[in-house]
């Protein structure tokens, strides 16, 4: 049997299915997944499916009405992290230049880690915030809508599988990194150093459900979290990102995200397009 997460079980979800499903959770919980696009709605589905041994569609309903902690497990497979540290080392370089150049002389900067998964983006930023000399005035907020994924962020650890490829990252961003001056050994790998995270928040939240205020944020990470949202979902929540960055503030959203006929050159400077960094007029 394959162990890809995305391969059918066999059990057919319909749309009405699927809107029967979206809508318990939303009358039951308050949680709106009615924006996520269909296609990858139903692929989370299925995920859910075998791993909880569902034969029906009414399997998982049931459960959903009935469980009131089964919200948990469902957001927490629904919500697929995309994320590794250092991931595109050559964007990494590019965004240390552009903090060196905007940011050298302000007193304090703030950002917003828009599903910040489990963590690596975090830990990856705290980094480049450290090596620009940066660490103690930048405060973040780190947002997700898994409970799971904000626990694994929190805690700072990275499993020993995931080091080749890290290192392989980090050296590519930087030659002279070494992973040991902001992690230590662990049971079952590396934890970052608690003392870099030490002004970062983190916060379960919905994108699509909160509001962040007006003016708040000098860099807003968005990076592959909306490429599972449909259109209206996606013009929502860069409203929201909109309305939250300060005049001249950064939004950073990833390379797989469709965004571009949203972000307009009226409200967006194309700052740098191939590394996917727009600054707000």
């Amino acid at each position: 049997m394959s162990t890809d997460p995305f391969i059918s079980t066999g059990v057919e979800i319909t749309d009405a299915e699927m809107r029967s499903i979206q809508d318990a959770i939303m009358k039951r919980y308050g949680i709106d997944f009615f924006n996520y696009e269909p296609k990858s709605f139903k692929r989370r589905l299925q995920r859910i499916y075998r791993k909880f041994n569902f034969t029906s569609s009414f399997d998982l309903w049931s459960r959903t009405l009935k469980d009131k902690e089964f919200v948990h497990d469902f957001i927490n497979e629904v919500s697929v992290g995309l994320t590794s540290l250092f991931r595109d080392p050559e964007f990494w370089q590019t965004l240390k230049s552009v903090m060196a150049e905007h940011f050298s002389e302000q007193y304090r900067i703030n950002v917003w880690h828009a599903g910040c998964s489990s963590g690596e983006e975090i830990y990856t930023s705290a980094i480049v915030w450290d090596e620009l000399g940066f660490g103690g005035k930048v405060k973040s907020i780190a947002t997700d809508i898994s409970s799971n994924a904000l626990k694994t962020a929190e805690s700072g650890e990275i499993i020993q599988a995931k080091l080749p490829e890290y290192e392989r990252n980090l050296k590519k961003y930087n030659p002279k990194a070494s992973l040991d001056k902001y992690f230590t050994e662990g049971a079952d790998g590396i934890i970052f150093k608690p003392k870099f995270l030490d002004k970062v928040s983190f916060k379960n939240s919905n994108l699509i459900m909160e509001e962040y205020g007006e003016n708040q944020y000098d860099i807003i990470f968005c990076r592959n979290v909306l490429i599972y949202f449909d259109g209206p979902a996606k013009e929502k929540v860069i409203e929201k990102i909109y309305k939250a960055l300060k005049p001249g503030g950064f939004l950073i959203i990833g390379f797989l995200d469709s965004m571009l006929s949203y972000l307009t050159e009226e409200r967006f400077e194309y700052y740098n397009l191939r590394q996917r960094i727009f600054r707000k007029y």
